[in-house]
């Protein structure tokens, strides 16, 4: 239903659409909903996709610091998660230019996270999907995050891979 009400602009959306609705949806990027957390990113992505000259800058200004700390939180699974990874993938292709500070800070996120509140596991993920979304900063982050990975660790690597 949300993808049809977007598309039902035939003459695409208003500018002042996008910021309005970045405004109205920041309460919902909690995990104390994860059904409407999930609805909010698909929301986000959804406007990404299709305004995201005017949707990118407010993202990026009011709303990508409380997505890092949604991304470790291991309450994300299933579907919410799922919405995560496309939020980012939007974000991404949005600007490809955000691909080299995502990492990083979504990284940091986790790490500064006390460990019973965080989900590498979900960041990895994340990660991934910046990672796929832009390929160009694949081999930085290889070469950043790979130094980290002990070396029995490896086998499981492959295993996973």
């Amino acid at each position: 239903m949300t993808k049809s009400y977007f598309y039902s602009y035939q003459s695409g959306i208003p500018p002042a659409l996008a910021p309005a609705l970045v405004a109205q949806i920041k309460p919902y990027l909690s995990t104390s909903d994860i059904s409407l957390l999930s609805q909010a990113l698909i929301v986000l992505a959804l406007l990404l996709q299709l305004t995201p000259s005017t949707t990118f800058p407010e993202v990026e200004r009011y709303l990508l610091s409380d997505i890092y700390h949604i991304a470790h939180s291991p309450l994300v699974s299933g579907p919410a998660l799922e919405s995560l990874l496309g939020f980012f993938a939007a974000l991404v292709q949005a600007d490809n230019q955000i691909s080299t500070h995502l990492v990083p800070n979504l990284v940091i996120a986790v790490e500064k996270a006390p460990k019973a509140e965080a989900s590498p596991s979900n960041v990895a993920r994340c990660v991934a999907q910046v990672v796929k979304s832009q390929q160009a900063v694949a081999a930085g982050a290889i070469a950043e995050y790979s130094k980290n990975i002990k070396v029995g660790a490896c086998a499981t690597l492959m295993i996973c891979a």
